[in-house]
């Protein structure tokens, strides 16, 4: 279950085709948008996953300004969800899959590093040739010493605990 509706769906489905087509066996999942505010994530990643069988939930957030993220840490600290939080928005693990800048980054210049990767608009929509190819590089840079982000908790900015859904996903 993701915080966002678009642009987290949007990479977690190409992510998916991407290892498909790399000949990984990825792991069976449904990819879900949640939308908002993490302690509505994590709500609706529980109604969900009560309602139907899943072997484990994860759940994806940013940091931006949500005041309940600290609640939502230690809630998912003592449970069965894996939460995986990216500093300051998901948009940072999207741009060192482009760029290796580990400067701290705002939502503003996120968005600037976006365009200049030919992101439009809003830039909620990944452009039809996202480098999927490069998910080791963002591997990388998110498991770099001072930008490692342990699952359930809030990293430095910037910071993603995406690679850890992503050896998930890869069956590791």
């Amino acid at each position: 279950m993701t915080e966002g509706e678009i642009t987290e769906v949007q990479y977690l489905q190409g992510l998916l085709q991407y290892l498909r087509t790399a000949g990984v066996t990825v792991i069976p999942c449904a990819v879900k948008g949640g939308g908002g505010e993490p302690s509505r994530v994590l709500a609706k990643a529980r109604k969900l996953a009560a309602k139907d069988d899943y072997e484990a939930v994860w759940i994806v957030v940013d940091v931006d300004d949500h005041a309940s993220l600290p609640d939502v840490l230690r809630e998912g600290a003592g449970s069965a969800e894996a939460i995986v939080v990216s500093n300051p928005q998901f948009e940072v693990w999207l741009i060192w899959h482009i760029s290796s800048s580990g400067a701290p980054q705002t939502a503003t210049s996120l968005k600037k590093e976006l365009k200049r990767h030919g992101f439009t608009g809003t830039c909620k929509h990944l452009p039809t040739d996202f480098p999927f190819d490069r998910v080791d590089q963002a591997v990388a840079m998110a498991t770099h010493k001072t930008r490692a982000a342990a699952l359930n908790t809030r990293g430095p900015n910037p910071s993603s605990g995406m690679p850890h859904l992503v050896e998930v996903l890869r069956g590791g």
